[in-house]
């Protein structure tokens, strides 16, 4: 069952999280193509070509299952400066329960800013209002000190430890699991 509907956008303060469109392919590829970027992620190919982003858009837009992703494009002001998708996970897959698992990232331009941190927190609330999910889980490379401290803000606890191929890099690395219960981002919500 998705998470996401076809064409749900997702107002924050500052932002907008929509569906992706096949014109998002060429500015998608300018800030994924940045090796800042792409280092701590764990599936993407390096170097990274437009076909790709080209490829990733088309899946996105069609449901393609080699993506087994829900996506939306986060923009400011109109312009692409990120991605944030949710996938169902089955229990034990990565050492950890089933349920929704995210994932994201965001254009080295716009690092910083707090823009992720927004993102992640809207979108979360989204998947716990629309869902009967108990748990969203997440998680970062080690090394990735800010991903991990914009998980920490949302109310992300960390779930284990692993090692987790990274595609860019060609190997195994440090991945810190990470954990956001129903019931402790519905404390945070309460003033």
């Amino acid at each position: 069952m998705p998470l996401l509907d076809d064409t749900l956008t997702i107002p924050t303060q500052r932002l907008l999280l929509r569906p992706l469109r096949h014109p998002d392919a060429a500015p998608l590829f300018a800030l994924f193509n940045s090796w800042p970027v792409i280092r701590y992620l764990s599936s993407p190919p390096w170097p990274y070509r437009l076909a790709d982003a080209e490829w990733f858009v088309a899946a996105a837009t069609t449901h393609d299952p080699e993506l087994a992703e829900e996506v939306r494009a986060i923009t400011h002001s109109d312009a692409l400066i990120g991605v944030i998708g949710v996938r169902q996970r089955e229990a034990g897959s990565l050492q950890r329960g089933a349920g929704p698992n995210i994932g994201y990232w965001i254009g080295e331009p716009y690092w910083g800013r707090g823009f992720m941190t927004e993102t992640v927190r809207a979108f979360v609330q989204h998947i716990f209002k629309s869902s009967d999910a108990d748990a969203i889980y997440s998680g970062a490379f080690a090394e990735n000190v800010a991903s991990l401290r914009v998980q920490e803000k949302v109310g992300f606890v960390r779930d284990g430890d692993t090692t987790l191929y990274a595609k860019p890099r060609g190997g195994d690395f440090p991945h810190v699991n990470t954990v956001l219960t129903r019931t402790r981002f519905e404390q945070q919500q309460t003033p």
